[in-house]
């Protein structure tokens, strides 16, 4: 009786292994087959990084530029509002 379990965990344990090592195999062969695929997709992944570095670049100039443009816009109101503090004074000064 011992026998005939040891004989079933051999079968089983040998059926495992082998389906396993197929597996192995053929997941190599599917591997294979599909490297010209892998490597065009590769390729296209990187293209596509490359492509979002240089958006990245684009926009972090246009920002830079858009903050030069937004700190130009805010040094032309605070000389215009200096300009009219300045009119006002002189003018509460004469009365």
């Amino acid at each position: 009786m011992i026998f005939e379990g040891i004989k079933l965990m051999l079968v089983g344990m040998t059926t495992v292994l082998l389906f396993l090592i197929a597996m192995i195999l053929l997941i190599q062969l599917v591997s294979y087959l599909t490297r010209g695929a892998t490597e065009r997709e590769l390729a296209s992944l990187e293209e596509e990084r490359k492509r979002q570095a240089e958006a990245r670049k684009q926009r972090r100039k246009a920002a830079a530029a858009e903050r030069t443009a937004d700190s130009d816009a805010d040094q032309d109101i605070a000389v215009i509002a200096a300009a009219v503090a300045a009119f006002e004074a002189e003018k509460f000064a004469r009365s």
